[in-house]
């Protein structure tokens, strides 16, 4: 049943990439609106999104089993840092390095594994993606801003790394979690919303970006299937082995292998614009991995239910 439910989720993701596809193969979506929709998803529902995800309820018995997760994670994505500069050894183009270092450790939990586990669980279980979540968007907005922005003398760079939105996000979050502050209602409801409209924009951002670079395109970039490699088939058969050595709860197991099985984070072309890196190279890894994880997300599920 939980594989059926995961395989209708798959296709849901993959219709509103067609529909993104779709208004930019059309003309209907352009660069200002690709860039507008953009704009409203990093600096207004992602955020949101974050923090919605950890306005959940607080006990000790949950805080310890979360701690324990926590770590977890942390520690696969330092093994996944580790995984990264191997990989990026490659090439030697600098700029391809930081894209294929970055995709390596930064996947799309929030605009693709957070829907996936609210739709497979509900929001009783959505604790577990938040644990394995939080220190990769942490990456994200340090590791990945950081690694983006190499040596360049800019004004405020740590403002870029601790002061972002993503960042910003997390920090309320965790205020939320720790104090149990009740928001009023009409807050709640519209925290809701922005996360559902969350998943639709990057679906449909990331379908708009694949009709721009072609399919044809991304599909005849070695290197991108090599990033491509690691991203979808090391990192998942890496998690599956950690979970059968740790005796979690059977949910938090399958959604710890669900997220070491995403794609990379949507948002790789749209920092390297902002922050540096090789924005078209980014783009053909964003559309690949999306497009391939449709297949290794649920391949990877029904490996671990089997074994």
């Amino acid at each position: 049943m939980i594989f059926g439910i995961l395989i209708n989720s798959i296709v849901l993701m993959a219709v509103l990439i067609l529909i993104g596809y779709y208004l930019r193969n059309k003309g209907i979506l352009n660069d200002q609106g690709e860039g507008s929709l953009t704009y409203l998803l990093v600096n207004i529902t992602m955020p949101a999104m974050v923090i919605n995800a950890m306005n959940i309820d607080f006990s000790f018995e949950q805080l310890k089993t979360g701690s324990i997760l926590f770590a977890l994670a942390v520690g696969f994505d330092i093994l996944l840092i580790f995984l990264g500069n191997i990989s990026s050894l490659e090439t030697k183009d600098e700029e391809k390095k930081k894209m294929i270092k970055y995709s390596v450790v930064l996947l799309n939990g929030g605009f693709m594994g957070f829907p996936l586990a609210y739709q497979i669980y509900g929001s009783q279980d959505m604790f577990y993606a938040v644990m394995f979540h939080i220190p990769n968007i942490v990456l994200m907005w340090t590791y990945g801003v950081s690694l983006l922005l190499g040596r360049k003398k800019i004004k405020n760079k740590y403002k870029y790394i601790f002061l972002n939105p993503g960042m910003i996000g997390v920090y309320l979050g965790l205020v939320l979690y720790f104090t149990q502050i009740q928001l009023p209602l009409f807050m709640t409801n519209l925290l809701d919303m922005l996360t559902n409209v969350t998943t639709v924009l990057s679906m449909i951002i990331i379908g708009s970006k694949i009709a721009t670079i072609g399919v044809k395109n991304s599909f005849i970039n070695k290197e991108a299937y090599y990033v491509s490699f690691f991203r979808l088939v090391v990192s998942p058969v890496l998690m599956i082995i950690l979970m059968k050595f740790f005796n979690f709860d059977q949910i938090a197991e399958e959604i710890y292998v669900i997220y070491a099985s995403l794609p990379v984070a949507v948002l790789l072309p749209i920092l390297a614009q902002k922050y540096g890196g090789d924005i078209e190279f980014g783009s053909k890894i964003v559309v690949i991995t999306h497009l391939f994880s449709l297949i290794t997300i649920p391949l990877f599920f029904w490996l671990y239910s089997v074994i």
